[in-house]
């Protein structure tokens, strides 16, 4: 019956089914349920008002408890979080101090003033002699090598405002200190400190001290830990101290309500912060403030456990006092606030819902008379209503479906040049609407498409082009040097992307000198290029006959820290070999280790001091190390994308697997042994793909050059 119906006679009968049904259900629903409502509300009127009265008493008390609860566990945790940071900052401060005694030949320092020649106020660096202790060269090169905390250190204070100073104490007895306050005691010996015999009871962790006054009369706690020496003996202890007034400060002044305060007590019970701490008759014992009678033994319960709260009389006054435990240091931090004035809200919430609850009676039994008597006339004027209204909705839905329907014929035969006559702003004219925006937007489409087809083809080319130049900046003409007869060598770079980060170099520095170069720089594509650009140049103009290669790298590695906005760093190997002694001076910046045949012709990993990378730090100062080839000896140089090539199984090609097919293949010309490894570094990764570049670079030193004779000397 309603298959071929009209979808206008099917809207009209489903609006007035479902609008007709439902106000007559409704209506039915509610007569009944209101006459039920007004028996039942007379029994339970009252009993819920005297319950609801009291259950809210209760309750606000219970959350009020609760609250205090939270707000001292927030307030500890927050107190504990920041104590972890200057633990942690004391931590990372031994740390660099180790590296600096591991590395003092890389650090220069400066001279450091006394305390008494700084001015008072400013943050700066200074150090002073335990008494009985000599100014030696050696104490002098350490306290030269404890300047460069400076930097550490400062940046530490400057972060942290409740850190009063950072100091250091060696077994030397070299007191060192980064601070604001100029104040020293010349007798002072940091050796004979309470705080440098603790760290040495435990070494390599770091401790807090219990609560203190130091020796300038504040009250302080004192985090502190060991550091060693290059041999991994303890060389000192470096320290912090933090003055309560300033950690505590804001947690003894908070305040909660009228009368609630914060204080903190210690793992001995004693209060070491309180908003009267300084008053002259203050008592530091706790139990001191608390009502005697049953109220110790209550009191024992604050810091018992990790939070909680108890009803204490303290200092005279009923009070709640919520605890929660400062685990960095074993604390405890209490919020105590008058119980009367926790409780007079719930008292007087009972007191308005009882009022209310008498009103309420009186003024429901009016109220749903009068309700009744409107949902009647309600009802009947709404049957009407929704009569008149669903012919109305009917024909409004119908009318704009046929038109819209008639439209969409004309777009489905290819006329995408038709319009949707949009006539209403309702569901059916946003989807007239978005017929018009689809036509709209796939012609935009179609342009864009054919942009970006363009643009695409302009980048690949421009791509292709930087790609070129790359290749023709790295020597790419073999053989190298065919006047040579001492040397064979050759070098290769395959970029993961169009253009790479990785680069080589070798060039005559003179008649009887050749640089090899082999160098990476972080990071892919075009900025890689570009900064491998500069550091290739650079590292190529500096390497000079009478310039040593460690200056070469120091003076290469200040230039690129001047402008390196992008954060980018270069490792990089140099090496200089003398063609007639076979003598050779090479410097590293972080970069892997060369392969060096040894007498048998068997390539083995030379170990060479790993230095720092270019472009990481400004002021790092390198240093060459030497090593002697005999004729027939080869030397292999590569970035880390040929171990660290991945297959698809996410495993590495590795230091092991390039030894041995070095080793394989030992006997093969440099181009062929270069390809022998490419090959097999393809075999390993598979269909993974490369996501490095690829260079290396391999030298036969054939024979020593015949030295020239000029004016009858050689």
């Amino acid at each position: 019956m309603f298959k071929n119906m009209k979808i206008g006679i099917k809207i009209l009968l489903v609006v007035l089914f479902m609008s007709l049904g439902t106000l007559i259900i409704a209506f039915a629903n509610a007569y009944f349920s209101i006459d039920r409502l007004s028996d039942v509300f007379q029994h339970t009127n009252v009993s819920l008002g005297l319950t609801a009265s009291d259950d809210s008493k209760e309750a606000l008390q219970g959350q009020a408890e609760e609250y205090l609860t939270k707000i001292a566990g927030k307030q500890a945790m927050y107190s504990n979080q920041e104590m972890r940071e200057i633990s942690r900052m004391v931590t990372t401060a031994a740390g660099y101090i180790e590296y600096l005694y591991a590395n003092s030949e890389g650090f220069i320092g400066r001279n450091l003033p006394l305390p008494d020649q700084t001015v008072d106020g400013e943050p700066c660096s200074k150090y002073a002699l335990a008494p009985n202790v000599s100014v030696t060269d050696d104490i002098w090169r350490e306290v030269r090598l404890l300047s460069n905390c400076e930097a550490v250190f400062g940046a530490s204070l400057s972060e942290n405002n409740m850190l009063d100073n950072i100091y250091v104490g060696t077994r030397s007895g070299i007191s060192y200190r980064y601070s604001k306050s100029n104040l020293y005691d010349q007798s002072y010996d940091p050796r004979e400190q309470k705080w440098y015999h603790s760290a040495l009871d435990h070494p390599d962790k770091t401790i807090w001290l219990d609560t203190y006054t130091d020796s300038y009369g504040h009250m302080c706690i004192t985090s502190a830990r060991t550091f060693r020496d290059v041999q991994g003996n303890v060389a000192g202890v470096v320290a912090s101290d933090i003055r309560l007034q300033d950690m505590l400060g804001e947690i003894s002044t908070a305040k909660i309500g009228q009368s609630g305060y914060a204080f903190v007590m210690d793992k001995d019970r004693q209060l070491i912060a309180h908003p009267d701490y300084f008053e002259n008759d203050f008592q530091k014992d706790i139990d001191a403030h608390i009502q005697t009678g049953g109220q110790l033994e209550k009191a024992q319960k604050l810091g018992g456990k990790s939070s909680g709260i108890v009803n204490l009389t303290l200092d005279g006054i009923d009070s709640y006092v919520a605890f929660s435990i400062l685990e960095e240091t074993g604390w405890c931090l209490c919020i105590s606030i008058d119980r009367d004035e926790v409780i007079k809200p719930a008292l007087d919430t009972k007191e308005t819902i009882d009022q209310i609850t008498g009103d309420a009676q009186e003024f429901t039994q009016d109220f749903l008379s009068e309700v009744m008597k409107k949902f009647v006339i309600f009802f009947v004027s709404a049957g009407i209503m929704v009569m008149v209204l669903s012919f109305a909705v009917a024909r409004s839905i119908t009318r704009p479906i046929q038109k819209l329907s008639r439209s969409v014929e004309q777009i489905g035969k290819g006329e995408f040049d038709t319009k949707v006559e949009v006539e209403s702003a309702d569901e059916i004219g946003n989807l007239a609407a978005a017929f018009n925006d689809m036509l709209d937007d796939l012609h935009t489409y179609i342009n864009q498409i054919t942009l970006i087809t363009a643009e695409k083809e302009r980048i690949g080319a421009e791509l292709s082009v930087a790609t070129q130049i790359q290749a023709d900046m790295l020597p790419n003409i073999f053989p190298a040097f065919p006047e040579r007869e001492e040397i064979d060598i050759y070098a290769t770079m395959t970029p993961a992307k169009e253009v790479g980060g990785d680069f080589y170099d070798f060039f005559m520095v003179d008649d009887t000198h050749l640089a090899m170069v082999m160098a990476d720089v972080s990071g892919k594509g075009v900025p890689a290029a570009l900064f491998m650009v500069i550091g290739k140049t650079l590292i190529k103009d500096h390497t000079k006959p009478e310039t040593a290669l460690g200056d070469v790298f120091t003076a290469v590695n200040r230039l690129l820290c001047e402008s390196n906005e992008e954060g980018l760093f270069i490792t990089a190997f140099e090496g200089v070999l003398d063609l007639e002694t076979g003598h050779m001076v090479y410097v590293n910046a972080g970069h892997e280790p060369p392969f060096i045949t040894d007498r048998n012709g068997i390539y083995q990993l030379y170990q060479v001091n790993p230095g720092f990378v270019l472009a990481g730090m400004d002021g790092v100062q390198y240093t060459q190390g030497e090593l002697d080839l005999m004729p027939g000896d080869r030397i292999f140089l590569y970035t880390d994308g040929v171990t660290e090539a991945a297959n698809t199984r996410q495993e590495l090609y590795g230091m092991k697997r390039l030894a041995e097919v070095l080793n394989k293949d030992s006997g093969l010309p440099p181009v062929q042994l270069l390809n022998a490894v490419k090959s097999d570094v393809d075999f390993f990764v598979g269909e993974a793909e490369q996501f490095d570049d690829i260079t290396m670079l391999d030298m036969i030193y054939k024979k020593k050059a015949v030295k020239k004779i000029e004016n009858g000397k050689v």
